[in-house]
């Protein structure tokens, strides 16, 4: 069925209710109880004659499955959000962070954007689909999973290990896509289509206690006081992949922010820096700078505990960020190069994930594209690399494509638009859903002819 025979309005209005609905129910991850949200997809999906099937991985913690059937003739598609959300400070909120609240042309509440909003769009194109019984040569996997926020462990991972015949498909469309950063009177639209690998670490720091009314020079608090401070100030050296040299020259064609050459000075390690310093825009100087190393942050730190004692030990945590190509090895050579030698302390691997890609030479990537220009003619879209992990990586560990496209114009600047995210006052306009439905709907619905 064409576009135009769609009430879109119509759609947008009973997207705006179903996303409303959806996040009223509290599935903060921990402690996730995202079966609420699972059981909340069901209703609706079988109400409009969709066999759905939830799977908990431990008690409440629901991940849900439904299927668009096609005729087989080409391999599935999978439409993938996760129900969880991270925890929202309520006292800091304009509107309380589950109340769902529409007003002013917004939608508020904690998952608005992250990621119940792609949940409404992808429910949407499938009911869609159905609505209009358009003919699909692949099947259409919905799935929604539980504790994506928390590394995955009782969703997405769960469910390719105990169900992977329910899930199996040779693509992915997921989020980690950013759309609606307007430069020069154009919008770029971000598709995520690789992302950086997770490895936390602890340094330990050993020194000698005793009194503090008698300090001999030999505190574990000072250097690694020392250490932190070297660390948080040290610049990782330039990598410039393929995506990233893509997602430069795109953007150095249609920025405003200085000459196209100068703007190509990002890929090269002399001028890179200056280059960056000279974006205003804070949010996408952050992307640029995190695409283009890796990244090595202090974020914890424990000594002591009385005020007049010198502690034995004590120990800072740091999030690193590796770019693909990189391993946790590789990451912990480079973090004892940033410390500059400047004191001892032992390492210990917390926790890491490894850095996936899909790359950009498939029909899908190509649709994708084409769908945005349709819709939005002066856009362009550009794959980026993302700092954050989704659930995609355990897609494209086993050789499956995925890629994170939500079409959502975000109608701010894209540093506010980030801060939000998982900070005060989650929302989304209104006005921004219908577009982003269409735009899906175009993707599958050509994807799947």
């Amino acid at each position: 069925m064409e576009i135009r025979e769609i009430d879109w309005q119509q759609v947008g209005e009973e997207a705006v209710t179903i996303l409303s609905r959806y996040i009223r129910i509290d599935t903060t991850n921990p402690p996730g109880n995202e079966i609420e949200g699972a059981l909340f997809l069901k209703d609706i999906l079988e109400r409009e004659g969709f066999e759905s099937v939830v799977l908990e991985s431990e008690r409440g913690r629901g991940n849900i499955v439904s299927r668009y059937k096609g005729d087989g003739t080409l391999p599935p598609l999978l439409l993938l959000h996760h129900i969880d959300v991270v925890p929202a400070e309520e006292d800091k909120w304009v509107h309380p962070p589950f109340s769902g609240k529409v007003t002013n042309g917004e939608i508020w509440g904690r998952g608005a954007y992250d990621c119940k909003s792609l949940g409404v769009m992808e429910l949407m194109v499938l009911l869609l689909l159905k609505r209009n019984g358009f003919k699909s040569k692949r099947d259409i996997i919905l799935l929604a999973t539980s504790d994506e926020e928390a590394g995955g462990k009782h969703g997405a991972e769960w469910m390719l290990k105990n169900h992977f015949n329910l899930v199996k498909a040779d693509f992915v469309i997921n989020e980690g896509g950013i759309a609606g950063l307007a430069v020069n009177g154009s919008n770029f639209y971000l598709c995520q289509t690789a992302e950086k690998g997770v490895c936390w670490v602890r340094l330990t720091f050993k020194g000698t206690p005793g009194h503090a009314s008698m300090p001999d020079g030999n505190n574990c608090i000072s250097d690694m006081a020392s250490v932190v401070e070297r660390v948080s100030r040290y610049q990782s050296r330039l990598q410039k992949s393929p995506i990233v040299t893509g997602f430069i020259e795109g953007l150095a064609r249609g920025q405003d922010f200085m000459e196209e050459k100068k703007f190509l000075g990002l890929l090269d390690e002399t001028t890179c820096m200056s280059v960056l310093d000279r974006i205003p825009e804070r949010g996408l100087r952050n992307i640029l700078n995190t695409m283009l190393h890796n990244t090595f942050v202090p974020t914890v730190v424990h000594a002591g505990n009385k005020t007049n004692v010198i502690p034995s030990e004590c120990l800072c945590e740091i999030d690193c960020r590796m770019l693909p190509g990189e391993n946790p090895q590789s990451i912990l050579f480079e973090l004892r190069e940033a410390s500059g030698g400047l004191a001892e302390f032992d390492i210990e691997i917390l926790g890491s994930s490894t850095p996936t890609e899909s790359g950009t030479d498939t029909e899908l990537y190509s649709i994708i594209e084409r769908c945005v220009k349709r819709h939005d003619h002066d856009a362009m879209l550009i794959p980026f690399i993302s700092a954050g992990a989704s659930d995609s990586r355990f897609f494209r560990e086993m050789g499956i494509t995925a890629y994170g496209f939500a079409p959502l114009k975000i109608g701010e600047p894209l540093s506010s638009h980030l801060k939000k995210m998982h900070g005060h006052n989650e929302r989304i306009y209104i006005e921004s859903l219908p577009h982003a439905i269409k735009v899906l709907y175009d993707v599958v619905s050509e994807f799947c002819s």
